[in-house]
């Protein structure tokens, strides 16, 4: 069963990944002779910025924790607003009493409003002896989506086997690029 919910997050993510990759140009199909035309016009006053940046978190969840990573990273600024997106993996290790806990995790996050940011992530989380699948809704503020504070709940699918690790998480994560707060 949590092989099954495992695999179902990434292929939820990977398709999310992929239909936001998708060609906005110009499209026309015609039909009984009725040409249909449809055009996505870009704002002249935009700009975005596509990168891979290096992912660096931490934070308590009952305990300390770190993460390392690698996210994609856009950020569209505009004359209406700003609008960032990660795509990301990463690296998580929790230095728990008993037996340090390592997790391998995929996750979305975005920040349309300014200061608010919203994610869901999904990890996979073993201590070598005992394993768990976690998906943690997130909320929090950030700032260009470069610098990151989040409230995470975890939900676990194997009736939490870590308890040091706890429900509630707090974290700070930076998505690292050269143009790190450069916007300001």
């Amino acid at each position: 069963m949590e092989r099954k919910g495992f695999f179902l997050v990434v292929i939820a993510l990977f398709c999310i990944s992929f239909i936001s990759g998708q060609d906005k140009s110009r499209v026309n199909s015609t039909s009984n002779d009725t040409i249909i035309d449809i055009e996505y016009r870009t704002n002249p006053y935009s700009t975005t910025y596509k990168r891979f940046s290096g992912r660096v978190g931490a934070g308590i969840q009952n305990s300390f924790y770190s993460e390392i990573g690698l996210s994609g990273h856009t950020c569209t600024y505009s004359d209406v607003g700003f609008f960032s997106n990660d795509y990301y993996i990463a690296i998580e290790w929790n230095p728990v009493s008993e037996k340090d806990v390592y997790g391998v995790k995929m996750g979305y996050e975005m920040n349309m409003i300014p200061l608010l940011n919203v994610g869901i992530e999904g990890k996979y989380q073993t201590n070598f002896d005992t394993n768990d699948f976690v998906i943690t809704p997130k909320i929090g503020l950030g700032i260009f989506g470069d610098v990151n504070i989040f409230y995470g709940y975890n939900i676990s699918t194997n009736g939490n086997p870590f308890p040091d690790i706890g429900k509630h998480q707090f974290s700070i994560v930076l998505n690292l690029h050269k143009n790190f707060l450069g916007y300001l």
